[in-house]
């Protein structure tokens, strides 16, 4: 399938915010916007395989091949556009991405865009007509089990992004590019399973519908050349020492690349962090179930992040109980105070009044 990325600015930050949980994965004949569109061209042969919108390539080691893709240019002047070849990572978003020149990575050795020839260059397509990019891509020569995934992006070069107010009167600019994923795998070599862990649980901001909440952040990593398609996924935060505290959260379309790490948010919603050990069960399974995955992980919050992220989500400190201790402070030692005054002018009366000795008389 045809991956679609839009770069939108937004006049309002929460409307962008929103609006980034939205990208994902689009059919190639639906990825019109921007007035272009590309598709995988080229028949499949034993090597390469051209199955909806996606190249998948096998070969032995130090083998080339060609791909190539089209790029229908609908507009009616001519224009200049970039393609170039990244290694695919998962996003915050849990989506396949293909827009770092880079990717990094503990478990990552092999950069799927050093496979594919020339790795970057500029275009003309004339108004109205399509132009056959032709690249070469060579197995890596190196040996590795599993499949490697990456992709080639293109995109208008240097244009200017285009302008739309929307239905709220917001100024909306988009500019558009699109990839085509690639995955190769070498002859012979070993399917391999995920390994999917929790790295680190972080308090942070994370990012919702209604805009930046308190919660936390937590890096899952797959380590292995796997790919088990789109995920959903459940997160259960459980809090130490306290039975009521329980936080679920429900994920669709999580697609983990091979080698990659990202950033799952979990938002805290309407509860306030608080300082506490606490314990994250995430479990990942595949469309239908067939295979689960049940990650575990403890981690702490600190009174100082704690305080940092609510302030940063907007949360205003409750100070009720400290107004409530003060008022029972204040009662105390005014029944304090009232008992012993009482006492004290008990005896006194108990003494005459003056609290001293009464004196006897001589006949």
């Amino acid at each position: 399938m045809l991956k679609i990325k839009s770069k939108i600015t937004f006049i309002l930050p929460v409307i962008f915010a929103f609006l980034l949980s939205l990208l994902g994965v689009t059919n190639v004949s639906a990825a019109t916007s921007g007035d272009y569109t590309i598709r995988a061209a080229g028949t499949s042969n034993d090597v390469v395989n051209v199955d909806n919108g996606n190249y998948f390539v096998t070969g032995t080691p130090g083998q080339t091949t060609e791909i190539k893709l089209q790029v229908i240019n609908k507009a009616s002047s001519t224009r200049n556009f970039i393609y170039y070849a990244s290694t695919a990572y998962t996003n915050d978003n849990g989506a396949l991405a293909y827009d770092k020149s880079k990717v990094t990575d503990p478990s990552l050795k092999i950069q799927t865009k050093d496979a594919i020839s020339p790795n970057k260059s500029t275009f003309k397509v004339p108004g109205n007509t399509s132009a056959m990019i032709t690249l070469k891509l060579t197995i890596p020569s190196k040996k590795y089990d599993g499949t490697i995934m990456g992709g080639v992006t293109v995109a208008p070069y240097k244009e200017k992004a285009k302008g739309t107010v929307g239905s709220n009167g917001n100024l909306i600019k988009n500019k558009f590019s699109y990839s085509i994923p690639v995955q190769i795998k070498q002859k012979g070599s070993e399917t391999v399973q995920p390994k999917y862990s929790i790295r680190t649980v972080k308090p942070d901001l994370t990012t919702t519908s209604k805009g930046q909440k308190q919660g936390v952040q937590a890096n899952i990593h797959n380590a292995t050349n796997s790919y088990s398609g789109s995920l959903s996924a459940k997160a259960i935060v459980t809090k130490k020492g306290d039975k009521n505290f329980k936080i679920t959260q429900l994920y669709d379309d999580q697609n983990l690349a091979s080698t990659t790490n990202y950033n799952l948010g979990i938002s805290w919603g309407k509860k306030t962090l608080q300082a506490g050990d606490y314990h994250l069960k995430l479990t990942y399974k595949t469309q239908g179930g067939l295979k689960t995955w049940v990650l575990n992980k403890d981690f702490t919050i600190t009174n100082n992040d704690a305080a940092k992220y609510n302030k940063l989500a907007g949360i205003k400190p409750n100070y009720l109980w400290l107004y409530i201790l003060l008022g029972i402070l204040a009662l105390a030692i005014i029944l304090g105070l009232g008992i012993y005054l009482g006492k004290r002018n008990n005896n006194k009366n108990n003494n005459g009044g003056n609290g001293s000795q009464p004196t006897r008389r001589r006949r």
